[in-house]
């Protein structure tokens, strides 16, 4: 068994404060819309907080988060480290589960030792399973996520990491898979993928519980009316099919989402600690 530490759980301080709109930033991606389609659409009641929106692509949202920007704010597990300062993650409304991680993809046949790989962003939990998968030290090259898979696409020997809805795609667009990140993480853990969270602002930890009540009631509405909020999502997705929104769905909300729970939890902390070794690893290798 793996030895997790335990992480610190934040505490109210004197100085916390409430405030009636709360700034909160989340991706277009399915599932976020998914999960928070009841607040988005009004359909859940949050008493007297209002959430203003914000959709930006998750390493906007890293390096925003980085800088404290948002009150409530979707980040990538792996950027933690380097927001933990100004945020608490919250237990609702992530993404963390079996079977969905990143893929290592080639517009070729193999992975090519030296050549650059692909990432969808400095900061993300991809680029870091991407480190856990190698062990090493690669030239990397950071894409939005857009553009990364269109370069894939369009560059022969091209190869790079890829989420979301693309991994139900790539054998269409010609693409090879190298290895799929999340199985290798599940095969040497034996513990679901951590992918994204939600957090929040430390200053706002005496409504934590309040929050993740909402959050968990806007779930709760959007899979007891699943057509309007499948349609909101088809609003923010309008370049996927309906299949592949719904695959998307299907494959990063699930219980996790609802509460991490001992086991999601005990993977997180797992998935720090690695960071963690990782990153000291490579700055003293670069001693």
């Amino acid at each position: 068994m793996h030895y997790a530490p335990t992480l610190p759980r934040a505490t109210p301080s004197k100085g916390a404060f409430r405030r009636g709109s709360l700034r909160l930033g989340i991706s277009p991606c399915p599932n976020d819309v998914y999960i928070f389609s009841g607040i988005l659409l009004g359909r859940v009641s949050t008493g007297e907080l209002r959430f203003e929106v914000d959709y930006e692509d998750v390493e906007t949202l890293n390096t925003a988060a980085q800088q404290g920007t948002y009150d409530v704010v979707k980040i990538s597990y792996a950027n933690y480290i380097r927001c933990q300062q100004h945020y608490v993650l919250m237990d609702t409304g992530g993404a963390l589960g079996y079977g969905c991680g990143p893929l290592l993809l080639a517009k070729g046949e193999s992975l090519q030792e030296n050549q650059e790989i692909l990432i969808p962003g400095a900061f993300t939990t991809a680029n870091f399973l991407l480190d856990f998968y190698l062990q090493h030290s690669v030239p990397k090259r950071a894409l939005s996520f857009e553009k990364l898979y269109e370069h894939l696409c369009e560059h022969k020997g091209a190869q790079g990491v890829v989420i979301h809805e693309k991994r139900f795609t790539y054998e269409h667009d010609g693409l090879t898979k190298i290895a799929d990140l999340g199985e290798h993480w599940e095969r040497e853990t034996g513990m679901p993928i951590p992918l994204g969270a939600i957090a929040l602002h430390r200053d706002l930890i005496n409504i934590q519980p309040a929050i993740e009540a909402h959050i968990r009631q806007s779930l709760t509405w959007a899979q007891e009316n699943d057509a309007e909020a499948f349609a909101l999502c088809q609003q923010y997705a309008q370049d996927l099919t309906p299949e592949v929104i719904r695959a998307h769905i299907a494959l990063y909300v699930n219980d996790f989402s609802r509460d991490v729970g001992e086991k999601g939890r005990a993977a997180v902390e797992y998935f720090l600690q690695s960071q963690h070794q990782f990153l000291e690893k490579a700055d003293n290798s670069e001693k």
